[in-house]
């Protein structure tokens, strides 16, 4: 099981189960001893062992169980596939269970082994002349710390890969084909089909085919002949590097279609309520498919007409454009102590400003915030209503933590979630910035990821993209966010949610890291 971190899905979890119900498994090289689930406020939810604890487990971060997660998800899809006689097991390789995942099926003749850990070209050759003298039919495939498959993708065109994700409470299995240049197709089980040579995924060669489609020809199209408004129903991954958005498209003098637009996951996406043009010279792909989705065009950009009509293209018409959210706060003013100006939120100084105060400007300076700090509790006493410029709003507003310092923890736990590709939640960032969640209200935490976001950072992608909240969903104040960092803002929740998906797979692709230990 996925133990939410989470104290509000802990709970939602919890629902259908008693305490008593969880053990250490011992497929995670654990000691098979209860467990009991603990709910914390202040840190991640988790397993805890009953004293007296004597377990020799030593990994528990979400990817320890991904080998149980792999073979479950190989079961189930040699299922679908017509196996009938399928056994699933995961031999040690010296390090505990997970070193790998072997699936036997055909009557124990065929096997799917998927390498998890890494071994020596030795090692490698002798197990594989092992197996394959006890089977017919054997397909290595590799996890994401394996190494390069040894060489299969130079020597063969493509090697099979898996890896597994973080989506919501569970870990969701992936499979993908690596090209020779080191390039993986993802895409997940459902999609992939068996052959005499074992799984067979939609991108046989590493190339960027349409998942599961045949291009029977490609033509270029003339420059900035194309236009096209997206529909609401989503986006889909077209290789690793760019989405597919469902579109109606129409060519100058032409009628409108419905085609799939394939664009670079670092280009922003196109809203609903604007008109696009296609930049460059795109490409339409024939596809063998039924007439409705027959159109792929490929692009490397788009521009955004100002109006929501143009003539060239008169059967385009975009939604209704999107009513501006109302705020009802104001940006935080500064004030001053003695001649010194004072910037930033509620009297705080940055590290630098502090830095240039002299002893008697820094000790009234802490006289005004404590000044300041005891009008609000006093306003607030009076009203009986919480006051959003309290000290609980922002926990840098007395000595001993700084904004700076809080931002720089945020980014390198959301640069981390990147890198391993999940989401996470304040519990998480709270508790790398060393405060306690409730010390955040959502104006601190809009004014943390802003500074996240505003950072430099790989293609201007937006970390604040994955901070999630309770049910895996935007954070209340992501369009806030948008639109203090200069982007599109105002949006309809479909559109702000399609945004907040494009952005998170944008943050992944770039912080992706290279899992490859090189051939052996």
């Amino acid at each position: 099981m996925f133990l939410p971190y989470d104290h509000d899905d802990f709970d939602v979890f919890m629902r259908i189960r008693t305490r008593e119900d969880f053990y250490c498994g011992t497929l995670l090289g654990g000691c098979g001893k209860q467990l009991t689930a603990k709910r914390y406020t202040d840190k991640k939810c988790h397993f805890a062992h009953r004293p007296p604890v004597h377990c020799r487990r030593t990994r528990t971060d979400e990817a320890s169980a991904d080998h149980l997660y792999i073979g479950q998800a190989l079961g189930r899809w040699l299922v679908q596939e017509g196996q009938r006689d399928t056994d699933i097991t995961y031999p040690d390789l010296g390090t505990g269970p997970g070193g790998a995942v072997e699936a036997r099926f055909g009557a124990g003749r065929r096997l799917i082994r998927v390498q998890l850990s890494y071994l020596p070209a030795p090692a490698w050759k002798a197990a594989r002349a092992q197996l394959s003298g006890t089977h017919t039919n054997v397909q290595w495939a590799y996890g994401p710390h394996s190494g390069r498959g040894h060489g299969k993708a130079q020597t063969t065109g493509h090697a099979i890969r898996f890896t597994c994700r973080t989506e919501g409470e569970n870990r969701v299995v992936y499979v993908g084909t690596q090209g020779t240049d080191g390039t993986i197709e993802w895409t997940t089980l459902d999609t992939c089909r068996l052959t005499d040579e074992g799984i067979r995924t939609p991108y046989p060669t590493g190339t960027d085919a349409f998942p599961g489609i045949a291009a029977t020809a490609v033509f270029p199209l003339t420059p900035g002949s194309v236009a096209f408004t997206v529909t609401d129903e989503g986006t889909s991954p077209d290789g690793p590097t760019r989405l597919l958005y469902q579109a109606h498209v129409q060519p100058t003098g032409s009628v409108v279609v419905r085609a799939r637009v394939s664009l670079p996951r670092s280009v922003a996406p196109p809203l609903g309520h604007r008109l696009h043009v296609l930049d460059g010279t795109p490409r339409l792909h024939l596809l063998t498919a039924p007439a409705e989705g027959a159109w792929l065009i490929r692009a490397d950009g788009f521009t955004s007409l100002p109006a929501p009509t143009d003539p060239r293209w008169p059967g385009l018409r975009p939604t209704a454009t999107p009513r501006p959210v109302p705020t009802s706060r104001s940006e935080p003013r500064a004030f001053t102590v003695g001649m010194t100006r004072v910037g930033g939120e509620y009297g705080h100084l940055t590290p630098q400003e502090y830095s240039k105060l002299s002893k008697t400007q820094r000790r009234r300076y802490w006289q005004k915030v404590k000044q300041r700090s005891l009008a609000e509790q006093n306003a607030q006493a009076a009203s009986g209503k919480p006051s959003a410029r309290s000290s609980k709003a922002f926990p840098w507003a007395g000595p001993g933590i700084t904004k700076h310092e809080v931002v720089k923890a945020v980014r390198d736990a959301l640069v981390s979630a990147a890198r391993r590709q999940v989401c996470v939640g304040w519990h998480t960032l709270a508790e790398a910035a060393g405060v306690k969640p409730d010390d955040l209200s959502d104006l601190a935490r809009t004014s943390i990821l802003v500074a996240v976001d505003r950072s430099a950072g790989p293609e201007d992608v937006l970390l604040s993209s994955l901070v999630v909240s309770s049910g895996s969903t935007p954070v209340p104040y992501f369009d806030e966010i948008l639109g203090r960092l200069g982007r599109p803002s105002g949006l309809r929740p479909i559109e702000l949610r399609r945004v907040w998906r494009t952005e998170q797979a944008r943050a992944f692709a770039a912080y992706a890291q290279p899992s490859d230990h090189g051939d052996a």
